[in-house]
């Protein structure tokens, strides 16, 4: 299975009560970055009300959570790139949720259980967030990649202040989750008044099946994605991050991912959807999409493969 940086890692899909490490054992780090301090973040703690209010948190502003998967942090390359991206566009309130500790684990059935407990902390951060500002929950966008979507899940259905207005499921992890948890511990389209999914690795490390309000096929959403080649499970661990970088991508791009709605990628692929109703992958998707949409891509930066648009809706 991939880590964080997309290189193919041993998993053990077995249990040990060693694994079952405790949330209070480690540490789940809350880092904000803002355009003021878009290198050095500020870490910010539950309950620590002093810290909160001399940083450089501003309710006003959108509010970003981005957080990873198995064996990674909000540190690995995927990750910043998709923050530095956001800061570049406009001046948002980012806040990185590092649980690496919780992900590290070689015994991958410990990592897939720490994503309720980690989202239930983050819930109780979100939870004093809008306490002690004046932060709306329906600003907040909380973005998870493979595990970390089911983190961006639980934290949906767990906060007591309010609907997070939007949750992003990148490639979100499949292994153990069809198996071993119920629909309540995985993200699901109840989470947030919207969830956009986007499938990349779908039915080996990530869900093929709807996720979400609206469900993204790039590519048919499976193994293997453009560009990625050429040992089995490189290619798998490369389509498993393309939605991570789709997304990024998407956040500043000039043309988009102009995806169709469509009920089979084969439909998609034989043009029987040329003329059905068309959105945005990423970012900039109409929150008033539903179902599932299919779009290509290319096979090196840029992504996209249409031609310049002048804004970011369709």
């Amino acid at each position: 299975m991939p880590d964080g940086n997309d290189q193919p890692q041993v998993a053990v899909l077995r249990h040990t009560e060693n694994d079952e490490r405790g949330i209070f054992d480690s540490q789940v780090s809350y880092v904000l970055y803002t355009r003021s301090g878009p290198e050095n973040g500020t870490q910010l703690y539950t309950n620590d009300t002093k810290g909160l209010h001399n940083s450089n948190f501003d309710p006003s502003r959108q509010t970003k959570f981005i957080t990873h998967g198995w064996k990674s942090s909000a540190m690995n390359t995927g990750l910043v790139d998709m923050k530095e991206a956001y800061l570049k566009y406009n001046n948002y309130n980012i806040i990185m949720v590092d649980w690496q500790p919780l992900a590290a684990s070689t015994f991958y059935l410990g990592p897939m259980r720490n994503t309720e407990r980690v989202g239930r902390t983050s819930a109780e951060f979100i939870d004093f967030l809008v306490a002690e500002t004046e932060l709306k929950t329906e600003n907040i966008h909380f973005i998870g990649h493979s595990l970390g979507a089911h983190v961006a899940g639980n934290t949906g259905s767990l906060i007591t202040s309010g609907r997070l207005g939007r949750i992003t499921g990148l490639d979100p992890a499949l292994p153990g989750f069809h198996l071993l948890t119920s629909d309540k511990t995985r993200l699901d389209p109840t989470d947030a008044m919207f969830v956009d999914i986007i499938h990349s690795c779908g039915g080996v490390l990530g869900y093929l099946q709807p996720l979400g309000s609206v469900d993204f096929y790039p590519n048919g959403g499976t193994a293997v994605q453009p560009g990625c080649c050429c040992i089995p499970e490189i290619m798998e661990a490369c389509s498993h991050g393309r939605a991570r970088v789709y997304f990024t991508e998407s956040i500043g791009s000039k043309t988009g991912f102009v995806a169709s709605k469509c009920d089979t990628w084969d439909q998609f692929m034989q043009g029987s959807c040329n003329y059905s109703r068309t959105t945005l992958l990423g970012e900039h998707v109409d929150k008033m999409a539903t179902g599932t949409y299919f779009l290509t891509t290319r096979s090196e930066p840029p992504y996209s493969n249409q031609m310049e648009i002048t804004d970011n809706t369709i």
